[in-house]
């Protein structure tokens, strides 16, 4: 019987179950740690589709920045004999001083580094993990043929028995004795193959499992990874910012700073008034009486202001700095104010793997 055809057919028999009596050899310990190492590879494929994902939108909006800050600024015009006429002679752009180049380095450094410090790492895990799948179909392919062997060595055992027993007439005397001969000589034939193949696949067995073993105490390594990954994106924000720091400031237009990084001393001398209502509105509301009914019935009315619904706004949150040049008119909150603002923790707080990957640093024995 060739290879192939056995171990096609001792699968066949294994998943029917035609002899209930046959137990199987058992490669469960592989098994099961192959399943669990399986699922935790689909986590670790999921990770480096997202961080690539992540650079290619990091990537995408630098670039989109870089265009926006190299527009030019809307002018203001005046009535000149011709029509009109801008007030200042050549545009200036948004992004005037502003380190454009810095932008695109720190998108460049950030798929350098997650190719070379993450993703390269995690598939040196994904390449051993597809080594020893490779291993656990040949271990199977071996333990079925095996199984199979034994089937036959048990099949030719109970033949030699059987013509052990027999007490044949005289006259096939000579035939049973050729007969007992030819089975023993092929019991011991198909014996030796079933011993070598049994040694076989004990040391593949033995090695798979060392190989599932170490695969599996490396993927601790994912946390520490992951958390990498994250540092990095921040550092690449952070090369971002500091291409601000060399703007130039925007005459003749308001900003909220000449320097970003000036902004954060600039907003410390507003003053907020945190909750601060009007005077008018701590008054109680007459409505209630003015609208009362003449059943008796008051009609509801909020307590709020009697000019109109701005009077609803004036006891919120305000900041109420004066500008030159606007009288007594009341300024929103500034959007901005925490944009330019340093990180709060310019310490590293994610640790990169403080050591190689046992994969990296070691062969492996399959």
């Amino acid at each position: 019987m060739g290879q192939a055809w056995r171990i096609v057919m001792e699968n066949v028999r294994q998943k029917v179950g035609t002899d209930r009596t046959f137990k199987a050899t058992s490669n469960a310990r592989n098994e099961a740690m192959f399943k669990e190492a399986t699922e935790f590879c689909k986590h670790l494929r999921v990770l480096e589709r997202d961080l690539r994902s992540i650079h290619k939108a990091i990537d995408a909006k630098f670039a989109n920045l870089r265009n926006i800050l190299s527009s030019p600024l809307p002018r203001a015009f005046e009535e000149g004999r011709d029509g009109a006429v801008p007030c200042t002679e050549e545009p200036k752009l948004i992004g005037q001083g502003v380190g454009l180049e810095v932008l695109q380095q720190a998108a460049n450094d950030l798929k350098i580094r997650l190719d070379e410090d993450v993703i390269k790492p995690l598939r040196s895990w994904l390449i051993a993990y597809r080594s020893v799948r490779d291993r656990m179909e040949k271990l199977e392919a071996l333990r079925l043929e095996l199984d199979s062997r034994r089937r036959t060595v048990d099949n030719l055992n109970e033949k030699v028995d059987r013509l052990d027993r027999m007490q044949p007439a005289p006259q096939h005397k000579d035939k049973h004795e050729y007969d007992v001969e030819k089975t023993t000589h092929l019991l011991h034939h198909k014996g030796e193959k079933l011993t070598r193949t049994m040694h076989a696949y004990r040391e593949l067995e033995l090695a798979v499992f060392n190989s599932l073993n170490t695969l599996i105490k490396d993927t601790g390594v994912l946390r520490d990874y992951t958390g990498l990954s994250l540092q990095i994106v921040q550092e690449c924000y952070q090369k971002g910012y500091a291409a601000f720091s060399t703007a130039t400031p925007l005459l003749d237009y308001n900003s909220t700073a000449d320097n970003p990084f000036a902004h954060m001393q600039m907003m410390d001398n507003i003053t907020a008034r945190m909750g601060a209502p009007s005077e008018r509105s701590r008054q109680p509301s007459d409505r209630l009486t003015i609208g009362a009914r003449k059943d008796g019935l008051g009609m509801y009315a909020p307590p709020s202001d009697d000019v109109g619904d701005a009077g609803q706004y004036d006891n919120d949150q305000q900041i109420q700095p004066q500008m030159s040049g606007y009288g007594d008119m009341q300024q929103p909150v500034n959007p901005y104010h925490g944009a330019y603002q340093r990180s709060p923790s310019s310490k590293r707080f994610m640790t990169s793997p403080s050591r190689s990957p046992a994969w990296q640093d070691q062969v492996m024995q399959y």
